[in-house]
């Protein structure tokens, strides 16, 4: 029974990404149609404004688009890795909720300042990246791998002789 809660755990982690990833894209596409909403979001760096600039996107539907692109890329990752090798790390999956949990927390701001519907936004992100995250840590059953406990060999108790 703990074996199906533990997979069961991982599995709901990954479905909560997916609808985070599908939080930032929609985001992100919105921000394309109506771009003066984030007007009061600080500027990002020189890097994802040339990529935007390539792609002709602005500064912000870039970052947002870049963020559900990677939460999209770690499921696809962690899908084909057990499919391969019937085995799957969850590490992109840690990085990519850090990465959100960040994102959202940089545009917090903004949010703080006029709160009602930008706080509850933030907040709603910043809570899926917990819950993903919870789900994830309980699913491993550790949280680090230090805190595996070692393997050992059975000892043998026989004598050992001399020839």
């Amino acid at each position: 029974m703990a074996a199906f809660l533990s997979y069961a755990a991982r599995v709901g982690a990954y479905f909560v990404t997916l609808f985070l990833s599908a939080v930032w894209t929609v985001s992100a596409l919105d921000t394309l149609t109506r771009p003066l909403l984030d007007i009061g979001r600080p500027a990002v760096g020189d890097v994802i404004i040339s990529i935007a600039s390539a792609l002709s996107l602005g500064p912000q539907s870039a970052l947002k688009l870049l963020v559900g692109a990677f939460l999209l890329a770690t499921l696809i990752c962690a899908v084909y890795e057990k499919w391969r090798w019937g085995v799957s790390d969850d590490a992109m999956l840690d990085v990519a909720l850090f990465v959100a949990a960040m994102a959202s927390a940089a545009s917090a701001l903004p949010g703080l300042t006029h709160g009602g519907e930008m706080l509850n936004e933030i907040i709603g992100e910043l809570m899926l990246c917990l819950i993903a995250s919870g789900l994830a840590i309980y699913g491993r059953g550790y949280l680090v791998r230090r805190e595996l406990p070692q393997l050992t060999r059975p000892h043998d108790t026989g004598v050992i002789r001399a020839a």
